[in-house]
């Protein structure tokens, strides 16, 4: 792949070469359009690079803010969170009598007694 492309540069700068040698206009003229002409392609060039790159990082700049303010967002709704868990105490429910997971034995729902006596007793 790397020969092909250096067969083409080669080749290039030969018609390059053997144009700029049997030009019709005078030498000085064409330098002249030469050079104008590459450095108006150079200019271009990097008007197109710096303005892909003010472009790139203006893109990034407001990923990272938009990134920033998701996390920030993330961060209170968790601190909001664990301090609605610590507020209210695991063994203590809103009317002031211990709570207890439904169904078990201490619940006093009926027939939770007779699931925790034996099956075979009767």
């Amino acid at each position: 792949m790397i020969g092909h492309v250096r067969t083409a540069v080669k080749f290039f700068v030969y018609g390059l070469v053997a144009g700029l040698l049997f030009a019709p206009k005078k030498g000085e003229e064409t330098r002249k359009e030469a050079i104008a002409w590459i450095t108006s392609t150079v200019q271009d060039t990097i008007g197109s690079v710096t303005g892909a790159a003010e472009s790139a990082s203006n893109t990034a700049a407001s990923a990272v803010e938009s990134a920033a303010s998701s996390a920030s967002s993330a961060a209170e709704s968790v601190s909001k969170a664990a301090e609605q868990a610590s507020s209210s105490s695991p063994g203590s429910a809103s009317d002031g009598e211990p709570s207890t997971p439904p169904g078990s034995p201490s619940s006093g729902t009926p027939g939770n007694a007779s699931s925790s006596a034996p099956s075979g007793a009767a």
